[in-house]
């Protein structure tokens, strides 16, 4: 765990351009995030060596599909992103990896034979991918009513039916993001439980505070499902999507602490987490640099060290992963 660790520390410093910076800059520009190119926040694994993220060949999300990319590093510096096969021309979205550092999970619109009879022009369901198994194939999340099918009257409805940020904890449970009819608000995060046997039980709107009448995203629960990292428009903050942190205590979670103006800023910013070792927040903003003007998604991260100077992290938020 200790060489991984390291190997994580050094790939996170090569990633950034400098040292100690007190804002965030973008992931390893050119190889991860590329101009011109809509690039989503990185899904790092524990050993500091792979990163996992959806990049399209276009400056506008809806222009072209975001497909799965991964990227190494070799101790000095990350290789320019490349497309993971086997995954055909389907949109893949926010993927992330579960604490095991084995199972990737992602959003894919690959038809499934499933919905084969339904009316849909676009699906979006949850998948997981077992890294450790070179002929291994994703297989659709099952159980837990947690995907469900974007067809009929729903297939064009926002973002209804499009469940997203798919997000396991050490215990099994399952946290995501989706829009339903008998849900809380416009957009809610949702959790499945683990039934203690390798299933889900039916997922459940987490309650308020994180859930609202408004738009609430999920970005990350840590693998104790104690810390989560969320994105809202509409709770105060700089402008557009703010990124939020709460806490779990017993049951409850706090009231979301918007992470201030070191992370956000009057664009776009949502899809945060902590990469493994607890020394990066990474995030996906619209927010502009060099001669790019506000609008393009990329990914960007930011020292938690600055954030924990500034009081809005705690030491106990950003915890390593455990091995």
């Amino acid at each position: 765990m200790k060489n991984a660790a390291l190997a994580l520390a050094a790939s996170v410093a090569l990633l950034v351009a400098g040292q100690g910076l007190a804002e965030p800059e973008r992931v390893a520009p050119g190889a991860i995030s590329v101009d011109g190119k809509v690039t989503l926040t990185p899904a790092i694994a524990p050993d500091g060596k792979t990163a996992y993220f959806s990049r399209a060949d276009c400056d506008l999300i809806w222009k072209c599909p975001q497909l799965l990319h991964v990227s190494y590093f070799d101790g000095e510096a990350w290789s320019e992103g490349e497309r993971v096969a086997g995954l055909g021309a389907f949109r893949v979205d926010w993927p992330t990896l579960a604490p095991d550092g084995e199972t990737l999970v992602f959003s894919w619109t690959k038809p499934r034979q499933a919905y084969e009879d339904l009316d849909i022009i676009e699906n979006f369901d949850l998948f997981s991918l077992n890294l450790s198994d070179e002929q291994g194939e994703p297989q659709a999340i099952m159980g837990g009513d947690v995907n469900r099918p974007r067809a009929g009257r729903l297939k064009t409805r926002r973002a209804f039916h499009v469940q997203s940020m798919g997000t396991f904890t050490s215990a099994g449970d399952l946290y995501f993001w989706d829009e339903r009819e008998d849900a809380i608000g416009e957009r809610d995060v949702f959790v499945a439980r683990s039934d203690g046997a390798g299933g889900l039980l039916p997922a459940q709107p987490v309650p308020a505070p994180i859930n609202s009448t408004g738009r609430d995203q999920l970005g990350y629960v840590n693998p104790a499902g104690t810390v989560m990292l969320l994105s809202y428009p509409n709770r105060g903050g700089f402008g557009g999507d703010d990124i939020f942190i709460s806490r779990r205590s017993g049951a409850a979670w706090s009231e979301p602490q918007n992470l201030g103006d070191l992370v956000n800023s009057p664009a776009y910013e949502g899809a945060p987490r902590f990469s493994p070792d607890g020394s990066k927040l990474l995030f996906t903003s619209t927010r502009a640099f060099g001669d790019t003007p506000e609008g393009l998604l990329q990914a960007w991260w930011i020292d938690t060290d600055e954030l924990i100077d500034a009081g809005v992290l705690q030491p106990s938020d950003v915890a390593p992963w455990p091995s």
